[in-house]
Order: structure tokens, then sequence, then C-alpha cells
């Protein structure tokens, strides 16, 4: 009977560590969405990197420029938070440099960007490797119209006002992509009834989530339980999709059952009969 009470303890002991070291495992995970659409007659694969933060993914960052070349997208996006303002950006200039090389590449700036004295220099950066850098432009790409919406280095205009240029310059007959960090301000963007899909990161999926439960526990901005922490939200006009983000060990709190994801979106035809 005690051999048994002992054996039991062990494998409970065994049983708790596992749990632990799985809530607090931060592999990468790729994270696919599709989406529909009439205003396109060809698939289009957008890969969206967000809240980078400089983070290391393995020598020359290839971990993470690997999982993005094995999904073969037609589009890179990064939607904010790629540099940072407090640590090394060396991670995020060998980043850049490699895959300004292999896609067309559209940045839009977030928080961390822009408290930092030296974004146009990083911007400037981007660009010498082929990164196109938005400010409230828009770029059309086939049948798809990229809608970058940050403020600018310079601070002529804030966030908000990037978001209403890009809305006058969308064009309707396109499938209209922004991006733009924020997505606790998914109800500004969607007031101007120009967007088909909203790519937003900054939350970073709330930090501790509970599997079918919490999908984030808190964000500066929305506090507990944020309605916007990741994944896919649905609106009657538009798609907006939350990146829970890839910084993984620059938080003082870490990440639990919440892994650093590469966001992959499949924007195909609508069929008809």
């Amino acid at each position: 009977m005690k051999k048994k009470s002992t054996l039991l303890r062990v494998i409970a002991a065994a049983a708790a560590v596992i749990a632990v070291l799985s809530a607090l495992s931060f592999p990468l995970r790729t994270v696919e969405y599709t989406i529909t659409s009439d205003k396109i007659t060809e698939p289009v694969r957008i890969a969206q990197i967000s809240d980078l933060h400089s983070c290391r993914y393995g020598k020359n960052m290839e971990t993470l420029i690997d999982a993005i070349d094995a999904q073969s997208p037609d589009i890179v996006v990064l939607t904010g938070d790629i540099y940072d303002d407090v640590v090394d950006n060396s991670n995020t200039s060998v980043f850049l440099e490699n895959i300004g090389k292999r896609y067309p590449c559209f940045y839009a700036a977030g928080n961390h960007e822009l408290r930092t004295s030296r974004w146009a220099d990083y911007a400037a950066e981007a660009e010498s490797f082929g990164i196109t850098v938005l400010e409230g432009e828009n770029v059309r790409v086939g049948e798809i119209m990229i809608c970058g919406a940050a403020m600018k280095a310079d601070r002529s205009f804030d966030w908000e006002d990037s978001v209403c240029k890009c809305a006058e310059n969308a064009d309707p007959n396109l499938f209209n992509v922004l991006l733009y960090h924020f997505p606790e301000q998914a109800d500004y963007c969607r007031s101007f009834g120009k967007f088909d899909l909203i790519l937003s990161g900054h939350a970073h999926g709330g930090q501790w989530r509970i599997p079918g439960l919490v999908n984030g526990l808190f964000t500066p901005e929305e506090g507990f339980f944020p309605a916007h922490a990741g994944g896919r939200y649905d609106f009657d006009d538009c798609t907006m999709i939350v990146s829970r983000g890839l910084s993984r060990t620059k938080e003082k709190i870490p990440r639990i059952f919440n892994n650093p994801e590469l966001v992959i979106v499949d924007i195909v035809p609508e069929e008809t009969e």
C-alpha cells in the first residue's frame, strides 16, 4: 500500500512538472486563417509578422525565416513593434534583411518604434532592405490594396489621422487590407467602411491563456479579459485578425499557454455556382 501511495505521488509530481513546462513552453507555431471574397479572382497568401521586439529565433533568425519560407507567402506584412525601444535591434536587422530579399514586404510601425528617437533611422534601414514602410499610404499589389496606418516618424500626423488617410485612398473594387497595430481601435477602423481585413497585434495574446476558457488575461488598453487579445474576429463588414505576436524573452511576466505565432492569411475567391 505504501509503495502504491509513493507511486501515485511520483506520477502526480511528474504530471505537475509536465503541465508547468507545457504552460511555459515558447515554441513558435504557425496559425492559418482563410477569408473568402468576391473581390479577388486568384488566391493570395499573406504572412503577418507582429511584435517581434527583436527577439532571437535561432542563428541568423533562421527558425522564423524557415517558418515563413515553408508557407510560401505572396506578401509579408509587419504590423508593428518589430524594432524595440529598449533592447538591441540586431536580430530585427538580420531578419528584415533576409525577408526583404525574398518577398514583397510592407511595414506599419507600432508604439515601440515610435517611442524611440531612432525610428526614422530604423525605417530607412528597413527600406534599404527592400521593405516598404507605410505611414498612412496605400500600395496596390494585384487585387489587394495594402493600407499601412502608423504615426509618422516626424509626428506630422498621429495614428488616427493615418487611418483616415488610408481610408481616403482605399479602392472599393479591390480587397483592402489595413495594417494597424492597435486592435482595441477596431470600431474606429470599421467606422470608415473601407477595409475588408484588419491585421493587428500589440496585445501579445493577453499574456496568459486558458485554452477553451480564457482567450487572454490582461492587456494595458483593455484591462482584464480583453475583447481583442488574439485570434479572428468576424464583423458584419470586415474581419480582424490579431496576432499574438513573436516576443518571448522580453516580458517580465512569461507567456502561459500562449505561444508566439506566425500568422498566415489565405484570401481566396468566393465560390460562385
